[in-house]
């Protein structure tokens, strides 16, 4: 009779972990760009909006000044052309912020993102900025969190130490591919 029970009780058990499992918070941000036209001028002036979505099950936190334009590090764009290989365009400035970091125990800089909830901004870029001549091309956004848990635990202070913070130790991540048309 025990052999009877053994297997169903070992199936009860597995589908018990297997639902604990699934109903773990987690913490996962995505990265979305979008604009508000696919066709544009060289000359033109492009709008392009970018979103930091929690789309995981967990509260955590952002650190709202890196959410700036930095090649290399924290926010970049790169755009491909009609054969996929990556090219710049034309500027008389480089967009570079490079914030200071927070100050001890200081969370006001920090953006607390509820699960579902989204931070976004807006910037306008001068399409000669970003393409080097008329044609198809797609844009892809790329974040990187530039403070790392052993900064926060070395320098953040206990009240920064108890946040679940977005930081370097997870991934980069990429936004969709948002096609766009450049003319003349």
């Amino acid at each position: 009779m025990t052999t009877h029970f053994r297997s169903p009780l070992l199936l009860l058990v597995y589908f018990l972990t297997l639902n604990s499992c699934s109903i773990k918070p987690s913490v996962r941000l995505t990265l979305s760009i979008l604009t508000e036209q696919q066709q544009y001028r060289m000359g033109g002036t492009l709008r392009l909006e970018t979103r930091f979505t929690n789309s995981g099950t967990q509260s955590f936190y952002v650190f709202g000044d890196e959410l700036c334009w930095n090649p290399g590090r924290l926010l970049n764009i790169h755009v491909f052309d009609a054969s996929g290989k990556e090219v710049s365009g034309h500027s008389d400035f480089l967009r570079d912020c490079l914030p200071p970091p927070p100050s001890r125990d200081d969370a006001s800089r920090f953006i607390e993102l509820e699960p579902g909830s989204f931070e976004g901004f807006a910037e306008n870029f001068d399409v000669r900025e970003l393409v080097p001549e008329p044609g198809e091309y797609d844009l892809v956004v790329k974040y990187k969190s530039g403070i790392s848990k052993q900064w926060i635990s070395k320098y953040g202070g206990p009240k920064l130490g108890a946040l679940t913070i977005w930081t370097s130790e997870y991934p980069e991540i990429a936004s969709n591919r948002l096609h766009i048309t450049v003319n003349p």
